[in-house]
Parts: structure tokens; sequence; C-alpha cells
């Protein structure tokens, strides 16, 4: 397949019928092997599983095809492989068979491949023998046909605000993730083979092992608290929720809006355990004339736009309870201006881009610091703009200095389902496990109902 590695890894039935070690019903979606470190598969190599014919047959047969997704270390010397999606052919096909159609030259050369796969030793082809037998697979298995042009589909960049929004809907994820501290599965953002619709949300590009659609599961305890009418539920499209050391982290998509009247995706980050909210509203830079430090230069134009905004997000004067309620700025919404790129499923990076304080770009506007554009004009650049890094905004919510303090935190629902209005919002909860106390909205007529049709 162009532009993967396509290798040849030995398995046997544990793996061939579910992986059972992982003792899960998700086994049967992706598997694990463990390699040798300095022979196991890049990420996104193209895995053929390859065993041994019975006896009486003789030779081997390709019976799943995989993904490398990721490795993690598990002894000296060895990793253990995360493989997905997952592909188990029925029937599978003899590597007899592939030879038999294989162009010459490239038959020659596996014939004299001189490292054959064994345990823990897998073989990678080299580029034109591996193209050869993916071709020939195609020919002989309508099944692989099928799984690897959905794989190649999902490399197809996606262009304009469709892609802008996709890529901005995974940082976003991928930022409350970070924000959480919740380690996720390898494979949460990464899956290539499944179909990118980019109407969906996320573009239907997270893994289908942690997302579920069905209304008994978006019921779930931290998602009542957050919205007890359920009728979040009525308006996501995606949610997913995984768990790590003493951690839940729920993500849901809340998509009020057509594609095409979609401005912008929002994050409303909860931190449940220390009743905190932070929120961040994404903005497009464009590319300007003239160059910055990044090669191309890139600002934010629309004055009026972000004054609008700026006025929507006030929670009042709100004074710390005692030390631990302390904040380093006392308003929790923050912007993330990032550039805008083409979306590819497949992509793990996330947006490069400033994270600004609401509260400078208010006085930024009114001492009009900002005005360093051709004739005075409007723009946020890297130039003109104080910012932080992700890291460093990261840990700022981590640590309890950024965000609501307690008696603004009673406040922030009501914005959020303001921003459900216009805009696209990633609801993301970070929550101990595993139950909790009844949410203290649960039996109050108020404007949380403002998330409803």
């Amino acid at each position: 397949m162009p532009g993967r590695d396509v290798v040849l890894w030995l398995i046997d039935d544990e793996l061939l019928n579910g992986d059972e070690r992982r003792g899960s019903a998700r086994s049967t979606e992706r598997v694990t092997d463990v390699f040798y470190r300095a022979m196991r598969p890049k990420p996104g190599s193209l895995l053929l599983g390859v065993r041994a014919l019975p006896g009486d047959v003789g030779g081997f047969a390709v019976a799943l095809l995989g993904m490398a997704s990721g490795s993690q270390q598990v002894a000296t010397g060895k990793d253990r492989t995360l493989v997905t999606p997952l592909l188990r052919l029925q029937p599978p096909v003899a590597v007899a068979r592939l030879h038999e159609v294989m162009p010459e030259p490239q038959r020659r050369r596996l014939e004299q491949q001189p490292r054959v796969p064994g345990p823990l030793r897998p073989a990678r082809l080299s580029p034109k023998v591996g193209d050869a037998m993916i071709a020939a697979l195609r020919q002989l298995s309508p099944p692989a046909a099928q799984w690897l042009a959905a794989l190649s589909a999902a490399d197809t960049p996606v262009g304009g605000g469709q892609g802008a929004r996709l890529r901005e809907e995974r940082d976003a994820v991928s930022l409350a993730i970070d924000m959480s501290g919740v380690d996720p599965p390898p494979d949460l953002l990464y899956t290539p083979g499944a179909a990118l619709d980019p109407e969906a949300p996320f573009g239907g590009t997270f893994n289908p092992l942690f997302v579920t659609d069905n209304e008994d599961d978006l019921l779930a305890v931290d998602l009542r608290r957050f919205d007890p009418r359920s009728r979040l539920a009525e308006l996501s499209g995606s949610i997913t929720r995984f768990t790590s050391g003493r951690f839940a982290l729920t993500v849901m998509n809340v998509n009020r809006k057509a594609l095409e009247h979609t401005l912008g995706v929002d994050l409303v980050y909860w931190d449940e355990t220390a009743n905190t909210f932070t929120m961040v509203q994404y903005k497009r830079l464009s590319v300007r004339t003239g160059r910055d430090h990044d090669g191309d230069r890139w600002a934010y134009t629309n004055r009026d736009e972000l004054a609008a905004q700026l006025h929507r997000m006030d929670l009042g004067q709100h004074v710390p309870a005692d030390s631990r309620d302390w904040r380093l700025t006392s308003s929790p919404f923050w912007f993330k201006f990032v550039k805008t790129t083409d979306f590819t499923a497949r992509d793990r990076f996330v947006l490069k881009g400033m994270y600004v304080p609401a509260d400078y770009l208010r006085l930024a506007i009114a001492d009009e610091s900002l005005r360093t554009g051709a004739r005075g004009g409007f723009e946020v650049t890297y130039a003109n703009t104080r910012y932080l890094t992700r890291d460093v905004f990261v840990e700022l919510v981590k640590r309890g200095f950024a965000g609501t303090t307690r008696s603004a935190s009673e406040h922030v629902i009501t914005l959020a389902a303001q921003r459900a209005q216009t805009n696209e919002v990633i609801v993301a909860i970070k929550a101990p496990e595993p139950q909790y106390e009844p949410w203290p909205y649960d039996d109050r007529d108020d404007d949380v109902s403002a998330f409803s049709p």
C-alpha cells in the first residue's frame, strides 16, 4: 500500500480468535502483540497476520489485517504494540495464491526474502514487494479490498471550513484529555479504516470502541448531573467515556446548528472534583501579507465579533472564598487562536496556537495595542499579542491557577447553554470514580433548559 510499511506478522490462535488475554469484548476490534523493540512495526505500518495452514495443506495464509497504532515498553528490549483497526479474513488467503498473482520480479524478491517472520520478530517487506502483495490481496479477497479502500479514504484530507472544524474538534478533545490527566487509550483519536464523514461530529473518527450513541449510555450519572433533563442527549452526536486511575473523563459533542452555520468550536471543561470550569473559545487565524516568526503571517482581524463575545463572557465579580479558591485571573474564559489547515483522519498532532486570556483581550482592545495592521487596522498576531503555549496553559488548569472560583461555577451552565445556541460545543467532564452525590440542579427549573430545542 503506497506510503505505508507492509509487515509480515506471525500470529497464533489466541490473536486470531480475539486476544483473550485482554478479557474484553472489545478485543475482537483490536489486538496487541509483543515485539523486540528494534523490530517493532512503526505506527501506521500495515500488518499482514500470517499463520500456518493445517498440516495436510502446508504453507501459510494471511488471516489478519491490521495497522500498528502505538507501542509501550513491557520488558527490557520488548514493546507491546496495539494493532487497530483490524480485519479478520474469512476465509484466509494462502500466501501461495498471493505469489501466483504477483508480478514475477516481486514474487522472486519475496521468495528470496532474507528474513521470515517469527515470534517477536516481524518481517518488513521492501516497498515494491509490499505494494505488490497488497495489490494481490485486493484482487483475491473482496473483504480485504473493501477494508483497504476505507483505510485509503481515511488518508484523504478535508479542507476548507469542514476541515478546520474537524481539526478544532480533535484539538478540543485532546486539550481536555491533557487538562484532566486521564490517560486515554492510544487509539482513541486515531482510527484510519473507519468512514470519514465531514459533517459528522469529529468526522466519525473517534474509535467506535469508545463512542456510544444509544440513549441508555448517554444517561450516565455524570451527564445527568450536568444535564438533569437529559436534553443534551437529544443534541449529542458523539460521546465517549474512559477512565484512568481514580478519575473518569466524559467527552461529548453538542452541535445545535447545521454545518454551514457553525462558527467554530468551544470547549467547556468541568473538573467536578475541584468544581471549576474552564472555557476555551476557538478563533481561526488567516494568512495576511508579510511574514512573522513562523513563516507566513497569520492574523485574526474581526474586532467587532471579538468584542461582542467578550461582552457576553461575564460572570460578575466573585471574591475567592479562601486561598485554594484563588486564581491568577478572575475570568475562566480563554481564546485559542489557531491556523486553518486541512484535516486528515489519521493525524495525531494537535493545533498549534495562542492561548490568550479574555481579560487581557479586553484591555488590549481598549488601549488599541492591537491596531498594528495596515493603516492602523485591528489584528491579533503572534507579534502583537501576549499569549501562553499549550503546555503552560494546561499546567495552569491542572494546578488550579485557571478556571472559575467556587461561587462563579454556579453561573457557568447558563453561559455554556448560550454557547450551544450558536456554536458547536465540546463538553468535557472530569469526575472521580465510581459514583457521585446528586447534582444540586436536579430539582431546579433554571437556565440549563436553554440546552433544549
